[in-house]
């Protein structure tokens, strides 16, 4: 049975919603989806205990100890406090703590089976491993709920639903396909699923009460085939931006490939912390985070509270309390006390300091605020100008960061109104991702159409044209001179393709008893390269073909790519006895 189909029919399905702050999961009983679609549970609330925020997820936050293998304690809020304890007790230099990873595989070339990633103090570990033990912990924790209810449920039960933004390539895809699987999930029992894909679906099964924008009833779920709304999903680290159509009988078509950037929670996060440094210097706020990590991880806690809370309208200023240890730095590395740094800083006109508190200005959060709102705005219009003639009525915001009010005020007061367009924000926006994946699970066929985001090919040999292709691309084989490098394209960029859209292609062996062949797959943001050698074209992956029973001449293996899909599918064939060959797709080395 196709993995489609067994989240269909699973007994329990289950979405992970894998975040660069915060993660979390949620669920369904196959009972629970045919009597009721919108029953999803997930955990009770995570409570961070000392700063008293609660949450529907948990800060991905990874603790092991020194043997690099999960700790009692080993992720979310409890890692967090335990670590930060483990500072107070200057005994964190043998554990590994690992936060805010996932955006690894956003950054540079993305990440591969050896690359490594630091810890808070440095230390390196294999990053799959890192994903893979990350994603057991929310395996277990579910596992420990489902056996403390008593339900009788076995991982042999369980279906398995992954988030992505849908803005990563598929590389990132199989990372955390592979992640996964070492966190003991079963691949034919894993599907991956694309954020804002998952939660168009959920908010159309939503109902009307839960969705508003500023108090207006927006009957997001009772909109007619046929509109056209644009899917904000702002995340911790990502913004990742699509446009969608409804189609009939609760089908979704993509119109715009997925954009975005790092425009996050992380990055007003980012943005106070270079504000710190631009009064006491980088050198010394690296020691404060190495040196007094307790502090500084309460410090940014404290911060998250107020950033969670701070609104547009907000004109009181704003309390942060200065851990004791970043003064006595300042006196021990500057010669002066914090106070004195901040007289003399930049900021001098916009924060003040009384006893241990920081005041600061509700002007100067709002420049943090617009390090990242201002390029989403910026972005979502530049999409809407693209996307004139597609008359985008809704624009519907879900993620973490889509809850906080002075996201809400700015998006609103840039686009709600204009052109009789309203912005719809769900209840609990967060959440949205992770329980729209659930239904994913079920119904994995309500997105009927994607946009694709490059131009694809494979790396061919064909005969040497004299005087077409480059003296420098000549090769010698038992079958001639070929031109190397040639890139053949399967499908261009921005090409509309239902789900599962085929291509095939043929391909001849270059020599006598040749046992395997390997397929080099490329890709580019651009459209019809001639080589795979040109300016911007990247390997994509690998696949390796084995030829049956190999022998003497020319033997022809027919290649289908399956595109469409949340990941790239590949399979083959021996054309001359039409049986299938084994084709080991690897995209991640």
């Amino acid at each position: 049975m196709a993995s489609r189909e067994r989240g269909r029919e699973s007994l329990l399905v289950v979405a992970i919603d894998f975040g660069t702050s915060y993660s979390g999961y949620a669920y369904q009983f196959y009972n629970e989806f045919v009597n009721d679609p919108n029953k999803i549970g997930s955990p009770q609330a995570w409570n961070s205990g000392k700063s008293n925020l609660i949450s529907l997820k948990t800060p991905t936050c990874l603790l092991l100890n020194q043997d690099k293998a999960l700790d009692e304690c080993a992720f979310g809020y409890e890692a967090e406090e335990r670590y930060a304890n483990l500072c107070l007790e200057q005994e964190n230099e043998k554990y590994y703590f690992f936060r805010r990873f996932k955006m690894k595989l956003q950054e540079g070339e993305g990440l591969t089976k050896s690359s490594t990633i630091e810890d808070e103090t440095g230390k390196k570990m294999l990053a799959l491993d890192v994903f893979a033990l990350s994603i057991k912990c929310l395996k277990n924790h579910l596992m420990k709920m489902l056996e403390k209810q008593g339900t009788g449920v076995g991982e042999e039960d369980i279906f398995w639903v992954l988030t992505v933004p849908a803005i990563w390539n598929d590389a990132a895809k199989q990372f955390m396909r592979k992640a996964a699987i070492l966190s003991g999930i079963k691949s034919d029992n894993l599907e991956i699923a694309l954020e804002p894909e998952v939660a168009s679906i959920f908010c159309q099964h939503v109902p009307v009460s839960s969705i508003s924008s500023e108090g207006e009833q927006i009957q997001f779920a009772a909109a007619p085939p046929g509109t056209k709304y644009m899917v904000v999903d702002l995340g911790g680290g990502t913004a990742d931006i699509t446009v969608h159509e409804k189609l009939e009988r609760g089908k979704l078509k993509e119109i715009c490939k997925a954009s975005g950037g790092p425009w996050g929670g992380t990055a007003v996060d980012n943005a106070f912390l270079q504000m710190l440094i631009s009064i006491v210097g980088g050198p010394l706020m690296s020691r404060f985070m190495k040196e007094e990590t307790y502090d500084y991880l309460d410090l940014f806690r404290e911060f998250e509270a107020v950033k969670r809370n701070f609104s547009k309208r907000n004109k009181n200023k704003i309390v942060i309390k200065l851990p004791v240890t970043l003064n006595e730095l300042c006196e021990e590395i500057l010669g002066s006390n914090f106070k004195t740094c901040l007289a003399e800083s930049v900021h001098s006109d916009e924060i003040s300091l009384r006893a241990d508190k920081m005041i600061i200005d509700p002007k100067l959060m709002d420049v943090l605020f617009r390090k990242a709102t201002d390029p989403i705005i910026d972005h979502l219009c530049g999409i809407l100008d693209k996307n004139s003639e597609n008359d985008i009525s809704l624009i519907l915001m879900i993620g973490g960061f889509s809850e906080s009010p002075f996201v809400q005020d700015v998006i609103r007061e840039a686009f709600h109104g204009k052109n009789g367009r309203k912005v719809v924000i769900p209840k609990d926006a967060g959440i949205t991702i992770v329980k729209g994946a659930v239904l994913f699970g079920r119904m994995p066929d309500t997105i009927d159409t994607r946009v694709l985001r490059f131009t694809y090919g494979v790396k061919r040999n064909p005969s040497f044209i004299k005087g077409v292709h480059p003296e420098e691309k000549k090769i010698v084989t038992d079958r001639g001179f070929q031109c190397k490098d040639v890139f053949d394209i399967l499908i261009s960029v921005d090409s509309n393709v239902k789900t599962g859209f085929s291509v095939e292609k043929s391909f001849c062996t270059l020599y006598d008893f040749q046992s395997n062949a390997i397929l080099e797959v490329y890709y580019i943001k651009g459209k019809n390269p001639n080589f795979t050698t040109d300016l911007g074209c990247k390997l994509l992956g690998k696949v390796n073909v084995e030829i049956p029973e190999p022998s003497k001449g020319e033997r022809w293996i027919d290649v289908t790519f399956q595109f469409g899909m949340t990941e790239l599918k590949v399979c083959a064939a021996e054309r001359s006895r039409n049986i299938s060959c084994t084709a080991l797709f690897k995209l991640i080395e």
